[in-house]
């Protein structure tokens, strides 16, 4: 923001420093060394323009007070040197006398017109400079996204435009008034006195000793107060800093009722996230509970009349379900370290070949009407991570590879080494994910609207919980088409090697 003229630039308009006496007097000394020198050449009479230079020069330069010590010190000068009889203050012509008169007024008017031309430029600068900081607070008020961006610019611009320490307050919770910023104050004031103003300042500004309370007010309703030692502000600078005052109250309502409105929608959100984690839930543990209590139950109570085969069947099915229903409660266990950043990676180096073998011997009974192709690169090197998370990211991928692609169409899992990356691409036959789509699945509880195998749809988080885990890693995931075929391949990409800031 702009900085305003000085005050004490702008106290010039009528007082000038003891300076610029001493140069009214250095100007006339000059004044008279060039008289002297020019005097054999010019005519007595003008020689009076050399002073009367000097005083323009004085008054358009400083103020009113030292042109007109410049203009009766040129007048003495000019009469003690060269006017006969010289080196007194005796006029012996008439004439002279006259001349000598006309000087002063002469010296004395253009004096005064050039220092009253100088305050006028200084009050225009002033006014200028004032304007000018006026529309950037304005402009920085209408911009301001946040409670904290208003009370900064507030307290920018007095501490720095008007050089007038300040301190605002704002209602808490209960409407007691807390202070929010300004802590540049030399001496604040009591929490007490604080309290008692707050009760009465959406009716006018209040004085306490030499602090001035401002208040903040929109709509009659008080928002916030500003204090500041108003010991050295004129009236203008009182005037300007209610307008201020007024703006801020605005931009502070403004960004309450946004925040407000933040708030709700947050929390909107976090109540339609949570029914939707509690519909799929309920949705996605009873399926493989009910399997695998009719499965048991059939045991129990008919097993004696079911062959060997029809028992393993069973069996093999209260397994499978168990196992469904064990990566079901580990995503949301993942999920929830996730949302709260209490995913720990405990790194070491890992043979990539070891984290597929035990991701597919995971999925091995999923896997049975699904043909995997795997095609690993010989040149992948090590990689630097946590195995059991790039393991359970592998796991979700293959879990979704197989929801939705059809019976028997071959699944393919290759990795490489690629640009001090390791890529792992898993590809499907399935009916294959839209442009547009394809960034939303990786949101929780999101799901594609195609597929042959709708009615598989999970709960929407293993898709979210693997762009978790692998930006943990600082890799990426993303989904891509398959050029000419059905299907989705989802891109992993890992660093080859450990961060600079890891330790090996």
């Amino acid at each position: 923001m702009p900085t305003q003229i000085d005050t004490e630039q702008a106290d010039q308009l009528f007082t000038a420093k003891p300076l610029a006496y001493a140069g009214a007097m250095v100007i006339v000394l000059i004044s008279v060394s060039l008289a002297f020198l020019l005097h054999r050449l010019m005519p007595h009479a003008n020689l009076s323009l050399l002073f009367l230079t000097g005083v323009l020069i004085i008054s358009a330069r400083t103020g009113l007070g030292p042109s007109l010590v410049a203009s009766v010190l040129s007048f003495l000068a000019f009469n003690f040197f060269f006017t006969p009889p010289y080196y007194t203050f005796e006029v012996a012509d008439d004439g002279d006398v006259a001349t000598l008169i006309f000087f002063l007024l002469m010296a004395a008017i253009t004096g005064n017109l050039a220092a009253r031309m100088h305050q006028e430029m200084i009050k225009r600068r002033l006014s200028l400079q004032r304007i000018s900081n006026l529309y950037e607070f304005s402009r920085h008020m209408s911009s301001a996204a946040s409670t904290d961006d208003v009370l900064d610019t507030l307290v920018d611009h007095f501490t720095h435009s008007l050089n007038c320490p300040v301190a605002v307050y704002l209602p808490d919770n209960n409407g007691v008034p807390v202070l929010r910023t300004g802590t540049n104050l030399p001496v604040p004031l009591a929490a007490t006195d604080i309290k008692q103003a707050w009760s009465v300042i959406a009716s006018e500004p209040l004085m306490h000793d030499q602090w001035q309370l401002l208040p903040l007010i929109t709509d009659q309703e008080p928002v916030g107060m500003l204090v500041m030692n108003s010991e050295q502000m004129d009236s203008e600078q009182l005037n300007l800093s209610r307008s201020l005052c007024q703006q801020a109250a605005i931009a502070l309502h403004r960004t309450q009722l946004a925040e407000d409105l933040e708030q709700v929608r947050l929390v909107s959100e976090t109540e339609q996230l949570r029914s939707a984690l509690l519909s799929s839930v309920s949705h996605d543990l009873r399926t493989p509970l009910a399997s695998i209590i009719g499965s048991t139950t059939s045991l129990l109570e008919y097993g004696e009349s079911f062959s060997s085969k029809n028992r393993t069947e069973l069996l093999e099915t209260v397994v499978e379900e168990a196992r469904r229903l064990d990566r079901h409660i580990q995503n949301l266990l993942d999920m929830t370290r996730l949302g709260q950043g209490k995913l720990n990676l405990r790194r070491d180096w890992v043979d990539l070949h070891d984290i597929i073998s035990s991701a597919v011997e995971r999925m091995r009974d999923r896997l049975k009407e699904w043909p995997l192709k795997i095609t690993i690169g010989s040149d992948v090197p090590l990689l630097w991570v946590h195995g059991v998370l790039i393991e359970q990211a592998l796991v979700n991928l293959l879990d979704n590879a197989v929801r939705f692609s059809p019976a028997d169409g071959e699944i393919t899992l290759t990795a490489r080494y690629l640009d001090n990356q390791v890529e792992i691409l898993l590809c499907d036959e399935g009916p294959g994910i839209p442009p547009e789509e394809r960034e939303k699945i990786f949101d929780m509880f999101y799901t594609a609207r195609q597929g042959d195998r709708g009615n598989l749809k999970g709960t929407g988080l293993g898709l979210a919980i693997v762009r978790g885990m692998i930006m943990a890693h600082g890799g990426m995931v993303t989904a891509q088409g398959r050029l000419n075929h059905h299907g989705t391949c989802m891109q992993i990409l890992l660093p080859a090697g450990p961060p600079e800031n890891s330790e090996a």
